[in-house]
């Protein structure tokens, strides 16, 4: 049969040698969501508020990891120009990275440190991760498969052209079982080996080779050790550098390897940021500022840091939960795009039509707003759209005074309150975020007692704190977000009654109080008077006479009373600084007003924490439970209705029908009995000899078997050899 005549119809190719060298040109695929509500003004000003929040976490991360990974280009860059590294036979030089238990946020890390080793150090770098090292065949494979194909190893559309000598040809592309480290060592040869034509010598351009090691704990030991020892034994002619990635500690590394195998790596070891570290960064820097339109409420943020600190400490996590809570506050609702900065508060206003309107009147913070107004101004706010808006645009920018006092009031109490005793509201930011944002802390008694411990700080130490206090507010006042004068008044009939206390005119009179309070307290004396000496000769008389009268003790006991009532005479210092707390009480009383006591804090905080709960938080107990008792729950079919949950039906899928049933039983199942229940509800007309004995019914009923038994519901019992053991509920 010739080689073009087949049976089955087909198209031929026969290849002629031609190359395509060209890039296909990937197309710039929209997503659902811009395809869909490109046109919605929700939509648009949630995508400009994340792609700002996107370009603060870029900036955040670079500044945060460039020390540490200029450390490490740096000893990379070194690694082979030591001159004792020479002198030692088969050492591989490593870097050991500390990463942290937070899983998910290794992968920016590691492409991180990819993108700078490559436009600084080399451009044949290799990661290989736990899941594609099986064996030690398929980590050599993978490693030497990154370093020949470079940047461009996910590029189908390049052929990659392998010479093995000086006389040969191009050829195709290599293929990844080819790929070994004597494969790697002649293409590492032809091409960093140059022949000079005049010298008949060889010249070495060196170019490291970086191999990296993201999950260090997740790999066999064995595999890493065989792949050690090969790597040691090319060492003399391939430059080749480790970077493991080790979550926990350095004593991990050393355990997985024994002394033949350390003995070969030359470590050094760099420590990154904790990841709670890291989270307190990004949400100071981020998202706990006045710069940012979307604030999370007290409950909201409360949830979202319990998620980081007691489940994953991954602040990727942390970053896509609070952008689920964003979707799921704008998504929908056009009086959300009041939710942006500052300049756009009037052009988001003239765009809301009468519906919005209404929206906005049936907010639940518009209520107390509406009770303090005047019956014209009443009517005018639910009959006048005009005037309604501009009460709107005067309550939302009065709003942003607020986020922007708020804010530094809530920075301004950590500096104070960082070094007291107990740490009764917490010590960082977030903390006491959490705090000033569910309750008015200013009433609860420990706001109180971290007063009362302010008032007995040193003066060298009050000083301190007013330094730092200074700073921040500089910081405020120095920031990029405009801060407004607020408009005049809109009227109807009557004046609507705002007020405008807050804003730059509060942080900057926070500013002259504190720099004047500095001046007075640095200048302050501590000297006090004491008691005057005519009085404690008194006493001391009184107490001579007492041995020769008795009967004055009444007497003497009334001096000593009076004595006590004399108040001591309070410093310079002291008086200031009873005079600074009270004035810290007051500001603080001023600016740390819950959110939820703002007129339409509902458009800038969000509250909806119950909407966002069971997607944020799984429980995938309760999920498997609702699918096997209720499959109708999310297969959202008519056969699997039932009258009840308790009710069984031939038409459930069998998994669920034997999971069923299974819970009617103790902690040992019968499997014989266990099939002639299953049995009797798929075919109930049949005998029961006959069902038990159907080839269908039993490969059913072992295949739901062996699905609860992969799930974890029941196991082999070594008891009873017919019996499975329940292991739950």
């Amino acid at each position: 049969m010739e080689s073009t005549i087949s049976v089955s119809k087909g198209v031929f190719l026969f290849p002629n040698g031609f190359n395509n060298v060209k890039k296909s040109k990937k197309k710039n695929r929209i997503s659902i969501f811009d395809a869909i509500f490109s046109k919605e003004q929700w939509f648009v000003t949630f995508k400009n508020n994340w792609d700002s929040v996107e370009m603060q976490l870029k900036e955040l991360h670079e500044r945060t990891y460039s020390t540490l990974l200029n450390d490490i280009v740096s000893y990379l860059k070194t690694s082979y120009q030591d001159n004792e590294l020479n002198s030692l036979e088969g050492i591989i030089p490593s870097a050991t990275l500390l990463t942290g238990v937070n899983q998910p946020d290794h992968v920016n890390q590691f492409k991180s440190l990819i993108s700078i080793l490559r436009e600084e150090v080399t451009p044949y770098v290799a990661m290989v991760n736990s899941q594609d090292a099986s064996s030690v065949k398929h980590l050599v494979e993978s490693a030497v498969w990154q370093i020949i194909n470079g940047e461009n190893e996910f590029d189908s559309s390049v052929e990659r052209d392998m010479f093995i000598d000086d006389n040969s040809v191009s050829k195709p592309k290599l293929k990844k079982n080819q790929c070994t480290m004597k494969t790697l060592f002649k293409w590492y040869k032809n091409k960093h080996v140059t022949c000079s034509p005049k010298k008949k010598k060889h010249t070495a351009v060196q170019q490291t080779l970086v191999i990296i090691i993201p999950d260090f704990e997740s790999f066999n030991c064995n595999i890493l050790q065989d792949f050690v020892m090969i790597i040691s034994s090319y060492v003399a002619v391939l430059p080749i550098v480790l970077v493991f990635g080790v979550a926990t500690s350095v004593s991990a590394l050393h355990k997985s390897f024994p002394y033949q195998v350390s003995s070969k790596l030359l470590i050094k070891v760099f420590h990154s940021h904790p990841s709670h570290v890291y989270m307190n960064q990004v949400l100071e820097n981020v998202f706990l500022t006045h710069t940012s339109p979307f604030h999370l409420s007290g409950k909201a943020f409360e949830l979202l840091t319990d998620v980081f600190l007691f489940y994953d400490f991954s602040v990727t996590g942390l970053i896509q939960s609070i952008k689920y809570c964003m979707m799921d506050h704008y998504y929908g609702d056009n009086i959300k795009s009041l939710c942006c900065d500052r300049d756009s508060i009037d052009a988001a206003v003239a765009r809301l039509s009468s519906e919005d309107l209404e929206n906005m009147r049936q907010l639940l913070s518009f209520r107390p707003f509406l009770e303090v107004q005047d019956c014209h101004t009443k009517i005018g706010l639910f009959e006048d759209n005009n005037f309604f808006r501009e009460v709107i645009r005067k309550e939302m920018h009065k709003l942003h005074d607020y986020v922007y006092s708020f804010y530094l009031c809530v920075r301004l109490l950590a500096s104070f309150l960082k070094d007291l005793p107990k740490n009764i509201l917490g010590k960082s930011i977030r903390e006491i975020y959490a705090r000033c944002a569910v309750e008015n802390v200013t009433e609860t008694e420990g706001f109180k007692e971290c007063m009362q411990l302010l008032g007995f700080q040193s003066q060298v130490k009050l000083i301190d704190s007013i330094q730092n206090a200074i700073k921040i507010v500089g910081n405020v006042l120095q920031s990029i977000s405009p801060v407004k004068p607020l408009r005049s008044t809109p009227s109807k009939n009557n004046q609507v009654r705002i007020s405008t206390d807050l804003g730059e005119d509060f942080v900057k009179s926070v500013r002259v109080y504190l720099i004047t309070f500095l001046r007075q307290i640095e200048n302050a004396s501590n000297e006090t008077t004491q008691p005057s000496c005519d009085d404690e000769m008194e006493i001391e008389n009184d107490m001579e006479s007492l041995d020769r009268k008795s009967g004055n003790r009444y007497k003497l006991k009334e001096k000593l009373l009076k004595a006590t009532r004399v108040d001591r005479i309070q410093s310079e210092f002291e008086m200031i600084r009873s005079r600074f707390v009270n004035y810290l009480e007051e500001m603080f009383r001023k600016g740390l007003l819950p959110p939820h006591t703002q007129t339409f804090h509902e458009i800038l905080f969000f509250t909806e924490v119950s909407n966002v709960k069971k997607q944020i938080v799984g429980s995938p107990r309760g999920a498997l439970h609702m699918a096997l008792s209720n499959p109708a729950y999310y297969l959202q079919c008519s056969c699997c209705n039932l009258p009840s949950v308790e009710s069984v039906s031939d038409t459930l899928p069998d998994v669920s029908l034997a999971y069923k049933l299974h819970r009617e039983c103790g902690k040992h199942i019968n499997l014989y009995d266990w099939l002639q229940a299953f049995a009797a509800v798929l075919c109930p007309e049949s005998d029961e000899e006959n069902r038990a004995q159907d080839v269908n019914i039993q490969v059913r009923f072992t295949r739901a078997v062996a699905e609860l038994q992969f799930l974890g519901f029941i196991k082999t019992s070594k008891r009873k050899t017919d019996h499975v053991m329940r292991l739950t509920w």
